[in-house]
């Protein structure tokens, strides 16, 4: 499981990992712009700001209902769902056991 902050390389192994193959280069580039988003809102967990998270989520959603019948943007959105909000359940649960308090 990644931890999060997470450097690309680490995200990038990871995928491939668990995908069973290298990345495309297109996917690596989505890779770079996604692994500062998912830290991004890493750090939103550590202040455990849910807000920014819940609007995320929305504009995720909104993308995907521009995208009706692109099974691939459907794959991948619901995959930017996931990392988001385990990078903000790990900097959640980061802050509550340093006893932050928001």
């Amino acid at each position: 499981m990644i931890t999060f902050p997470v450097t690309m390389e680490a995200f990038i192994a990871d995928q491939e990992q668990l995908m069973g193959r290298k990345l495309q280069e297109s996917e690596r580039e989505a890779v770079v712009i996604f692994v500062e988003i998912f830290n991004s809102i890493y750090e939103d967990g550590l202040r455990q700001d849910c807000a920014i998270l819940v609007k995320d989520l929305d504009d995720l959603d909104e993308f995907k209902s521009r995208h009706k019948d692109d099974s691939f943007i459907h794959q991948f959105v619901e995959a930017c769902r996931f990392w988001m909000a385990e990078a903000w359940k790990q900097g959640a649960a980061k802050a509550k056991r340093n006893g932050v308090r928001v």
